[in-house]
């Protein structure tokens, strides 16, 4: 098996970083990133898109969980009309590649692409440490995006994170905690040999 991987979670959890890192390892030239993705859908999308992930609830009414879960919800579909669309082609073309998103819903994968990918989603169940990640991002990935941004959005951030998490109890999705980061990037390697090898 060649690797096409998804790998999901909120900001600060390491997505990019260990995407980068898995990169290396496997030798795989192709990473994307679901943010540059939502930009490009952004234009075409209508009003969804047009907010912040962590704003989406007000196309719904008041701040519930319910509603961060729509707007949540409503975003990904429209992204994963991208996200299927990239998915694809790499098997497609069996182009190794690796998609790093927030947007992790997996009944939104196309059926018949689903069992041909590898699938990753990585949280922090620490927040203080979720915290820190966040505000310390800015040195390793994201330059010009302060993490002190995100830290005060990360309670409905991690709505979402409950949700989807809850959502992959039913899906073939390999959860790890990255609050202990070199644990958890071991951890991915093994995975996704194993997956490979099968």
């Amino acid at each position: 098996m060649f690797p096409v991987i998804l790998i999901g979670g909120i900001p600060g959890v390491g997505k990019t970083s260990m995407a980068g890192y898995v990169a290396r390892e496997f030798n795989i030239n192709i990473i994307l990133s679901g943010d540059y993705l939502r930009e490009f859908l952004r234009p075409y999308a209508g009003e969804i898109l047009s907010k912040s992930v962590y704003e989406s609830w007000q196309f719904f009414g008041e701040k519930t969980e319910d509603n961060i879960i729509k707007g949540y919800y409503e975003q990904s579909k429209i992204m994963y009309s991208g996200i299927n669309a990239v998915l694809a082609r790499a098997i497609r073309n069996g182009e190794p590649l690796i998609l790093e998103t927030l947007y992790y819903i997996p009944e939104l994968i196309d059926k018949n692409i689903i069992d041909d990918i590898i699938k990753i989603y990585i949280y922090v169940s620490d927040h203080n440490v979720h915290e820190e990640m966040l505000n310390s991002r800015e040195k390793f990935t994201h330059i010009n995006s302060p993490g002190y941004r995100l830290v005060q959005q990360l309670p409905v951030y991690e709505v979402m994170e409950k949700y989807t998490l809850n959502l992959l109890k039913k899906y073939d999705v390999f959860t790890v905690d990255s609050t202990n980061y070199q644990l958890a990037r071991k951890k991915i390697i093994k995975y996704i040999e194993d997956k490979i090898n099968q």
